[in-house]
């Protein structure tokens, strides 16, 4: 059950990123009148100075009064030291807008009316630019869209303009969580939504009709977080912002995307430094101060080393660090595959036999942070460890890596599955496995399998019993590093409570009520059925090949205390040494089948061989 109040409590984290205990008074409270005769609620805060000063504009369907306890962008109670009016304004149908509701709302009109309104003010000089998130930055889009000469730029956070099927249901599946959370907060969706379980033309037109890069003709700074539910959708539509925008604004068409979740409830959010289970102090009130110098560019004139700035900054997620780019997207094109092999094992070997897991709808695995969005699920990076223990959840890992991998892209897994029942839900989580045992999250995914080929309904193809089918589970963009000596492992589930629907596996009808089935579900990895997982990166299959204990190759003396020799090798390939933590410290050719040891510490160590998959041990004695 829901708590009005920590739900109330949340938001002003997602809109402030902080609480501040009383409020401060609006120099002006009035009703801005709209095209057909209504009028829109809003709060006004222009400082004393302020006389011919650009504007702020935030529309708001969360209650404008919440922004009297703090303004945005470090802005707080202290708005008479700001250099911009803020004007803050109630949605139509929402709080003191509710009189101006009507059936259809053009909300982009409204926003139009509203910058019209602002741009009439003694106090104005004409510029406005707009700042929000989540559905505060939908509407920016909307606004934008309709080319008011004085909107001059946006700053829209985890949002997207895109009504679309896979918004509501990933890989086929019912973000059941979400749709509640928006339930409550008074969008009332959930009545077309599940009407509509099925892509089909009511969808096919939500989709085209809210995809309007062509139609974006002023300067944005769009603003993810890799733990964000949007943020798939969010990188394709900065890449279409870059390339079919007007001409004349592609190139000002800025993404930051930090390591933070959407936000709205627990302390995490758009440019806190604390996000799930991780910290990343290096990122707090980056998104801030980025807006800040966007708008003093845009709005002020007063800051011309804007210009300079990367098109792309991005947080490279594992190292823990800023990158930048001035491509149009930070995907890397090649890949690397890793197959599921027996013994719970990722490599690049084939595998063989398979992996069963009893799915029970009435006990699903629980979803434990991640790309989540409402009050009672944690978001962000959480451990994941408890998961293993559960007989519905399969796992595969890699060996302790040899040096660092990165991806960036979407990973795909391509699974082959068998069930003794009509239906069912792969859920594909990686994580980053840390030398400590800690199982962090990265992302997750999900696909229905009786729409395993596609989400029309005439799609929709239930199992045969013993038949093995491909499923292919595809996971949101996403930029990571695991370090040397990490593992990447990845868990399989039927489903993840409470995010997703629980599918009852019965194959009757979606999304009503029903007796549920118990299912024994199979992964496959054979040279047949070859289960695996395609990551977007290019050093993949290096770092992590299964290395083989050779019984061609020898190394003696083992123990050693100066010298060891190497036999059965390429007397003129390279080898390197490892810590057991995967550190590579030694790296020489081998002459007259000697390497010099001298100067390692004491202890356990690996060595691989260049060109071959080879893995020896030999202990080092002081």
């Amino acid at each position: 059950k829901i708590n009005p109040m920590k739900t109330i409590s949340s938001l002003l984290f997602l809109i402030f990123g902080f609480t501040i205990f009383g409020q401060m008074t609006p120099t002006q409270v009035t009703q801005i009148p709209m095209r057909d005769g209504k009028f829109l609620a809003a709060d006004v805060y222009v400082p004393t100075n302020c006389m011919d000063c650009p504007t702020i504009l935030i529309q708001t369907p969360y209650n404008k009064n919440m922004f009297r306890m703090g303004l945005p962008l470090g802005t707080g109670q202290n708005f008479q030291a700001s250099n911009y009016v803020f004007v803050v304004v109630d949605w139509r149908g929402f709080y003191g807008s509710t009189a101006a509701a009507v059936t259809q709302a053009n909300r982009g009109e409204d926003g139009y009316d509203v910058i019209e309104w602002i741009s009439n003010q003694a106090w104005s000089n004409q510029k406005v630019g707009t700042w929000g998130p989540s559905a505060l930055g939908v509407i920016q889009y909307q606004t934008a869209r309709e080319k008011h000469p004085n909107h001059i730029c946006a700053v829209p956070i985890v949002a997207h303009p895109t009504t679309s099927y896979e918004s509501y249901y990933y890989g086929g599946v019912l973000e059941k969580a979400r749709l509640e959370q928006l339930d409550n907060l008074g969008y009332g969706l959930s009545p077309t939504v599940l009407a509509n379980p099925y892509k089909n033309t009511i969808w096919q037109f939500a989709g085209s009709n809210s995809w309007y890069p062509s139609e974006i003709e002023i300067p944005t700074l769009q603003i993810g977080g890799w733990y964000d539910h949007n943020i798939d959708i969010m990188i394709d539509w900065y890449k279409a912002t870059r390339t079919n925008t007007a001409a004349m604004v592609q190139n000002q068409q800025y993404l930051l995307v930090g390591p933070w979740v959407h936000g709205g409830f627990g302390t995490a959010n758009v440019g806190s430094g604390v996000q799930g289970e991780l910290s990343y102090p290096n990122a707090a009130l980056k998104s801030d101060s980025m807006a800040r110098d966007f708008f003093s560019h845009y709005l002020r004139n007063a800051n011309p080393n804007w210009v300079n700035t990367p098109k792309i900054t991005y947080y490279q997620l594992g190292k823990n660090q800023w990158n930048s780019s001035n491509a149009n997207s930070i995907e890397m094109t090649e890949n690397g595959t890793l197959l599921l092999n027996e013994s719970n094992k990722l490599s690049t070997n084939v595998g063989s036999g398979i992996s069963s897991m009893t799915v029970d709808p009435k006990n699903p695995s629980p979803t434990i942070g991640g790309h989540t969005l409402h009050p009672d699920l944690d978001q962000g990076p959480y451990n994941q460890n408890s998961l293993d223990a559960r007989n519905d959840v399969i796992t595969f890992e890699t060996d302790a890596l040899f040096s660092d991998v990165t991806i960036s892209g979407r990973v795909k897994a391509k699974l082959f599955v068998s069930s003794n029942q009509p239906d069912g839900d792969l859920v594909v989580r990686v994580t980053d496995e840390y030398p400590d045992g800690r199982s962090m999250l990265i992302n997750d995914g999900i696909h229905r399998i009786r729409l395993r080929n596609g989400f029309a309904q005439a799609n929709e193809s239930f199992m045969t019993n013993g038949q093995v089918y491909e499923v292919n589970v595809s996971l949101p963009f996403t930029h990571y590093t695991w370090k040397t000596g990490h593992k990447i492992k990845i868990y399989i589930s039927g489903n993840s409570s409470y995010r997703w629907d629980v599918n009852l596996q019965n194959g009757g009808p979606m999304y009503t009520s029903g007796d549920t089935n118990t299912a024994v579900m199979n992964i496959h990895h054979t040279a047949q059925f070859s289960s695996q997982i395609t990551f977007p990166g290019d050093d993949l299959t290096l770092s992590t090949n299964e290395l083989i204990d050779s019984e061609f190759v020898s190394i003696f003396p083992n123990p050693a205390t100066n010298q060891i020799s190497i036999t059965g090798v390429n007397p003129a390939a390279r080898i390197t040494i490892y810590s057991l933590l995967g550190q590579p410290v030694l790296e020489e050719g081998i002459e007259n089948e000697v390497i010099d040891i001298h100067q390692l510490k004491s202890g356990m160590y690996w060595i691989a061989v260049e060109g071959i998959s080879v893995r020896k041990s030999f202990v080092k004695l002081d």
